[in-house]
């Protein structure tokens, strides 16, 4: 019922649909009534509730607290080893703030809205806060008084549990994937990023600022991190050295409990490729890859990021030909740029995304310009999206960029005394819109998928079904593909974090047909698959593993995954220094195995498969791309690894 009402809030929202669209629109009917935007929760996710100060969502709870909470749970899991704090010391005085009142103001399916107020020696501090259905919170926080404050920071101490790999981000700035090292002592110091997020294999903990003045004072300690007996101490330092307050100062501040939504059955069949020729032969053509997903480039659209086709008498045959076969197709847009239509160059100066100097950020204005989230390119582009999902019959979008970049376009509330805007927030309500438009009209089959590489960020993957990361170890003045570590496909290689499909993108630089086996290998047993493109790959490597993934029922079966880091008690694992092990059972009992060997000798690996024979009967193992039985001495299965290869292999019963 609640997506039918969506449905039904989202289509009334458009405008009736011409014979043949015109996002340039003259009339401007994406002005009248913004599209995406309803007070409905979709599904898969769940509507905020609250008993006392405690706020749920889907697999989530937020104790609710001043100035910030005192607790978030994810999986069933608490994230913090104490509550959330605000450290304030002023007059040679040290005050703690946390665990404060709560006095709860709106409460929606969507949305629920909160403020406290405490005092702290000289000073008041006052939050205004909401939480929405995805777990993304706003804490508005403000301090006001006179006199000099000699720090503020807010602290939130990790559970040990929880702090096993650290993300940290700034768009077009550094970036990492760690594992935390466990001994006691270890501390980490940084300069101002948008982004950190702190957690374990599951789930994990984000928080965002929006300008890089929101923190002041010694740049390289503007974030700080310190491994104690009892927690992960996370530092963001608000004032790093004394400052004097005459009136007040207000901070923005973003956090969010991961991962945001559940992935449906059938995501790990999902193989995302280009489309190829038009057609049915392009469909056989992407069946025979293994691929089920397609991608209509900028290059058959009018203007870049400008999702009205060339040819829109062929994209629609081109769709229909995909849609008989099976597989779904998505659209190219970008949330940080678009190309030189009627409608882009009458609203230029609003929608630019700017430098300082009041230039794009990007492009050159006349093959195509940036444009920012907190314009209102957002509007045009989320109608311009339901617009031509329905005149083509499309099943999504694949997002390129989507920032968010930093603007300081005042224009539209960009930049001002804190520095450049990186619009996290902005950013999210776009991806939200366009998850209610896109789910609103394919409830089953509608797709956002995104290419995040270098961010991610849990506040818009929440958002999207699939994202493509990795293009930033392409470019040799950025990395290597050895930069391809073990941590990062722990991090943000396997979608549970985040609650989205991974699916790796290579690029044509660095990664070429050499590395092949050594990067197919390497994220098969986290469940990744990788975007299908020509030249990028030796694509013999890739087909043969995404087509025994779908022969397996990867994109239609229920399954039970375990990844490298898991041995599940139904099947012991006996494996060389090195060696990865990832893999799928189905109800019927049938597992689908990935190994990879990731050192420079061969190995081996056994499976004793007594357990899993005492719950199926006997069983009967085969190499999956091959075809050929599998070794078996007695009740093991043996497979021999040379250096950097894999071997993917079935597990049925008789």
């Amino acid at each position: 019922m609640r997506m039918l009402t969506l449905l039904a809030v989202l289509l009334g929202a458009s405008c009736p649909l011409m014979a043949e669209i015109d996002l340039s629109d003259p009339a401007e009917p994406w002005l009248q009534t913004p599209v995406g935007v309803t007070e409905d929760v979709p599904v898969p996710f769940e509507p905020v509730t609250i008993e006392g100060s405690r706020a749920s969502i889907w697999g989530r709870t937020y104790d609710l607290a001043g100035p910030f909470p005192a607790q978030m749970t994810s999986a069933g899991e608490p994230l913090f080893a104490a509550p959330m704090r605000l450290a304030l010391s002023a007059g040679g005085e040290e005050h703690v703030l946390s665990g404060g009142d709560v006095t709860v103001g709106l409460q929606r399916a969507d949305r629920v809205e909160f403020a406290s107020t405490t005092t702290a020696g000289a000073f008041t501090v006052t939050t205004s806060c909401w939480l929405e259905y995805d777990g993304v919170m706003q804490v508005n926080l403000t301090v006001a008084g006179a006199g000099t404050v000699d720090r503020l920071a807010l602290e939130a101490p990790i559970a040990l549990e929880r702090a096993l790999f650290l993300h940290e981000h700034a768009q077009w700035g550094g970036y990492d994937y760690l594992h935390i090292p466990p001994e006691e002592g270890w501390t980490r110091a940084k300069n101002w990023h948008s982004q950190t997020w702190i957690g374990d294999h599951a789930r994990g903990f984000t928080f965002v600022t929006e300008h890089s003045g929101d923190l002041k004072g010694p740049a390289e300690t503007q974030i700080q991190y310190e491994r104690t007996a009892d927690a992960l101490l996370f530092r963001a330092n608000l004032l790093g050295e004394p400052t004097e307050i005459a009136g007040e100062m207000s901070w923005t501040l973003g956090l969010q409990a991961s991962p945001g939504k559940p992935l449906p059955v059938g995501w790990h069949g999902r193989h995302p490729g280009n489309l190829g020729a038009g057609g049915a032969e392009g469909a056989q053509e992407l069946l025979a890859r293994g691929q089920n997903i397609g991608l209509v480039w900028n290059s058959d659209e009018q203007f870049f990021s400008y999702p009205q086709a060339k040819d829109p008498e062929q994209l629609k045959a081109t769709i229909d030909a995909y849609h008989d076969a099976g597989i779904r197709t998505t659209i190219y847009i970008t949330l940080s740029g678009t190309g030189p239509s009627e409608v882009h160059e009458r609203h230029r100066d609003e929608w630019r995304m700017s430098i300082e100097d009041g230039k794009a950020l990007f492009g050159d204005e006349t093959t195509y310009s940036s444009t920012c989230p907190a314009s209102t390119y957002t509007d045009w582009l989320v109608w311009a999206v339901d617009q031509a999902m329905a005149e083509y019959d499309l099943d999504g979008v694949y997002i390129d960029n989507p920032g968010p970049y930093y603007c300081t376009n005042a224009a539209h509330g960009c930049g001002g005394a804190r520095g450049r805007t990186y619009p996290y927030f902005a950013n999210r309500e776009l991806h939200k819109r366009l998850w209610n438009v896109i789910h609103g009209r394919k409830p089953e089959a509608g797709l956002v998928w995104e290419h995040n590489s270098r961010t991610s960020n849990s506040f818009q993957l929440t958002f999207c079904d699939i994202y493509s990361d990795g293009e930033h170890f392409r470019v040799k003045s950025k990395g290597e593909i050895t930069d391809i570590t073990l941590d990062f496909l722990e991090i943000t290689g396997t979608g549970r974090q985040f609650g989205s499909q991974p699916c790796f993108l290579p690029s044509a630089l660095n990664i070429r047909e050499e590395w092949s086996q050594w990067l197919t290998g390497r994220l098969l047993p986290f469940g990744n698959a990788m975007m299908m493109v020509p030249t990028w790959l030796d694509r013999s490597v890739l087909v043969g593993a995404l087509r025994a993934r779908l022969e397996f029922g990867l994109d239609t079966e229920p399954v039970e995954w375990f990844t490298p880091e898991e041995t599940p008690a139904w099947l012991p694992v006996t494996r060389g220094e090195g060696v990865l092990v990832g893999g799928y059972r189905r109800e019927d009992n049938a597992v689908l195995l990935t190994a990879y060997n990731t050192t420079e000798e061969k190995t081996q690996v056994r499976f004793d498969l007594r357990p899993l024979e005492a719950q199926a009967g006997p069983v009967v193992t085969h190499d999956a791309l091959s075809g050929a039985l599998c070794t078996r001495l007695g009740p093991n299965m043996i497979l021999s690894l040379p250096a950097h290869s894999y071997r993917m292999v079935t597990i049925e019963p008789q």
